[in-house]
């Protein structure tokens, strides 16, 4: 029977109806002689000191805290050079982005793995390096990363306990500190609590394979149990959640476990010929769970509210071990093992990770730091009640459903705590290699679109794989 449902043309849009400084582009006014220098944090440099910085995108916010960090210390001079110029077209509308893949365009990345990789080998790199992209364990195996331990063990105006340390721990998984997060966002399901307690499933520690099984004992018409998302595109999202057990480990080699992968790359094909999974875009009420990237404190407050009352917002499902909320980062910063200022690039990193940084509103995604989260959630609520401050200016936010009517959010303070109670619940770093999801989606678009069988596709992907993580 062929499923007739309602589909969802347009994404829901933010307004923020303020003529903010940080969304027009440049950088910001704020802050000139008004940022003060904490209390033992002066860097032990001499004059003249530069620190060079090589980022995929130098944003907003990275530009607001090399002003604002330059004029704190004119001693020190702080250069970043980016590989791929921002967007900044914008304007002063965010549009709420559904699905998993909102991440760089994967020429981008690499281009900036290539650049980065041939800067470092030559001994040639930045002082700080944006290392979200790039093969960490690889370059720190090879000695080219110091541990940023090092620096923040003798900087005793360094509390990490004023920062979310899971998420500092998920990044570097216990082997010394070689990538500080600045920033981080939430992978998560939304979907309809009660369909698991029907199937005695729990959240925490769900299968993929217990997830198609669900979505075939709760099929019903006109309504899909997943949709807006390409089949490739899932089988990547799937990827990234169950990489580990993709990617094997003996030693120093890596073997792609191809058998594993097929079986995973069926099931979903199976979703999309069962009509239990569409590509089209559908509003919530036409699917049973919406895999998302919830960015910042502010979809993490009106998400739930634009999902509707039957969505709960849940963990993906994954390897069946409970390892937490899995979470990205655009923005981990490694430190060149060969820098002679590594004194000042951990105080610059060190000011990125500051209450006043991570509490601009140059800061697009969850903020690590424990006192900028709850500003944030604090100044979303305002806005949302019409009386919040940006700079000065007066703010709101307006959103805007599907048929371009007006949707009221309301936030109270038990919204705001379970924003705050979910944080320590965030552990499993979901950033993998790029290149290798890259493979993933381009292989086994032929097998989703008939050009190739399951098998075929697997052993070929093995083999490209294998040989790009073993040279």
């Amino acid at each position: 029977m062929r499923i007739r449902a309602k589909v969802w043309k347009m994404g829901v849009l933010i307004l923020l109806c303020a003529a903010l400084t940080a969304c027009s582009g440049g950088k910001s006014n704020e802050g000139t002689n008004g940022s003060s220098v904490p209390s033992g944090s002066m860097p032990e440099t001499a004059e003249g000191t530069v620190v060079t910085m090589t980022v995929l995108t130098k944003d907003r916010f990275l530009a607001e805290a090399e002003q604002k960090f330059e004029e704190m210390f004119p001693g020190i001079d702080i250069q970043i050079n980016e590989i791929v110029p921002a967007d900044t077209s914008g304007g002063d509308k965010i549009v709420m982005k559904r699905g998993s893949d909102t991440g760089p365009k994967p020429e981008d990345v690499e281009k900036y793995v290539s650049s980065v990789n041939a800067a470092l080998m030559s001994g040639n790199a930045s002082d700080i390096i944006s290392v979200e992209n790039l093969p960490v364990d690889k370059y720190v195996g090879k000695g080219l990363l110091a541990d940023w331990n090092e620096e923040a063990g003798k900087d005793s105006s360094f509390n990490k306990s004023d920062y979310y340390e899971n998420i500092f721990d998920g990044v570097s998984k216990g082997n010394g500190w070689y990538g500080v997060p600045a920033s981080f966002s939430l992978d998560v399901m939304f979907g309809d609590v009660s369909l698991l307690g029907q199937s005695s499933l729990v959240d925490k520690t769900w299968t993929w394979d217990q997830f198609v099984d669900l979505l075939g004992k709760t099929k019903t018409d006109g309504k899909y149990g997943i949709a807006m998302i390409k089949p490739e595109l899932l089988l990547k999202y799937v990827a990234e959640s169950v990489y580990g057990q993709l990617l094997k480990k003996d030693g120093k080699s890596v073997s792609f476990d191809g058998r594993a992968f097929q079986a995973y790359m069926e099931k979903i094909k199976s979703l999309y010929d069962g009509g239990l999974a569409t590509s089209e875009m559908m509003g919530p009420e036409n699917t049973s769970f919406s895999p998302l990237s919830i960015d910042s404190p502010m979809n993490a407050l009106l998400m739930p509210q634009i999902e509707g009352k039957s969505k709960t917002m849940l963990r993906p499902p994954g390897t069946g071990q409970d390892e937490g909320m899995p979470f990205k980062s655009s923005l981990v910063l490694g430190l060149n093992a060969n820098s002679k200022v590594k004194n000042a690039a951990w105080s610059f990193v060190k000011f990125l990770l500051s209450e006043e940084m991570q509490s601009s509103r140059a800061m697009m995604n969850f903020p690590v730091n424990k006192a900028a989260l709850k500003k944030g959630l604090a100044s979303t609520k305002q806005m949302i009640e019409g009386g919040g401050s940006q700079g000065g200016k007066s703010s709101s936010i307006k959103l805007r459903g599907k048929d371009g009517q007006e949707i009221k959010p309301t936030v109270n303070e038990e919204d705001i705590n379970k924003v705050i109670a979910m944080m320590p619940t965030v552990g499993k770093y979901a950033n993998q290699d790029l290149k290798v999801l890259g493979m993933i989606t381009e292989e086994s678009a032929a097998y989703f679109n008939g050009n190739k069988s399951a098998d075929a596709v697997a052993k070929s992907l093995a083999n490209r794989i294998n040989t790009y993580l073993n040279e």
